[in-house]
């Protein structure tokens, strides 16, 4: 197979998790629209993916991301941690809506997925079609559900796998921050278990890798080789859009 060099925008932060996060703009847009946050520090982590074919979908995630970390550094002071990214998830909605009306109503917005670690529990928040999956026993799970128009029709048995396969509205979001009147976020939560790893991404991995890929690229690897691994893979096999990975290894129960 042969291997590519590539070069990602990278931030890290070791404490009790492992983790590391990477974005490359991909083979065929001209500019990268993702963004990222890799907290260890905060027990917080995110991908956000600015719409494509919009304008200023960079400055949609970027208003994202910066204000989760605006909120949950203020978090970690009062002890408010849960109640912060539904904040940031305003505030940047808010941030979002006030540029495109400066802008002549301009559509703009982004999906955003994101990792929290508190009290022994994991909090899962998103909105649109970036993902979240959990590794945990050999089996890798994806804890997301994505806000797209193929998955509502799957869901209500309106179309069948193959139908979907080739949709031809497969990529049409149904929630991103920013676009309607009020932000959407669906969350879940449950019990982190020593040796878990949670994987955060945009559309641009899972539009080349499949769940058993991720998880084999993953599996017995340090978050930074996995991280990078997932982008080479995802650049090797087409790159067709902006890739987004953070990975976050849990070798001890996270308190």
């Amino acid at each position: 197979m042969t291997r590519t060099v590539i070069s990602i925008d990278t931030e890290t932060s070791i404490s009790v998790q492992d983790c590391y996060g990477g974005t490359h703009q991909g083979r065929v847009r001209p500019i990268n629209e993702d963004r990222f946050l890799c907290r260890a520090d905060l027990n917080v982590w995110a991908v956000a993916d600015g719409m494509g074919g919009h304008a200023h979908g960079d400055i949609a995630s970027s208003a994202i991301i910066q204000s989760i970390a605006e909120q949950f550094e203020g978090a970690k002071a009062h002890g408010k941690v849960l109640r912060a990214f539904s904040n940031a998830v305003q505030t940047a909605h808010d941030r979002i809506r006030a540029i495109s009306e400066a802008n002549d109503k301009i559509v703009m917005g982004s999906t955003v997925a994101g990792l929290i670690l508190a009290g022994g529990r994991f909090h899962i928040p998103w909105t649109g079609d970036s993902r979240v999956y959990l590794i945990r026993n050999g089996r890798i799970t994806q804890m997301t559900r994505d806000h797209t128009e193929v998955q509502m029709l799957l869901r209500e048995n309106a179309i069948s796998e193959e139908e979907a396969r080739n949709w031809p509205r497969k990529n049409v979001i149904l929630h991103a921050i920013g676009v309607n009147e009020a932000p959407y976020v669906e969350a879940i939560e449950g019990e982190v278990e020593a040796g878990d790893t949670f994987i955060l991404c945009t559309d641009g991995l899972t539009a080349h890798l499949a769940d058993q890929d991720i998880q084999i690229l993953v599996t017995g690897n340090t978050a930074q080789r996995a991280c990078i691994e997932l982008v080479r893979v995802a650049l090797e096999r087409g790159g067709k859009d902006n890739v987004t990975v953070v990975v976050v290894n849990l070798p001890v129960l996270a308190r």
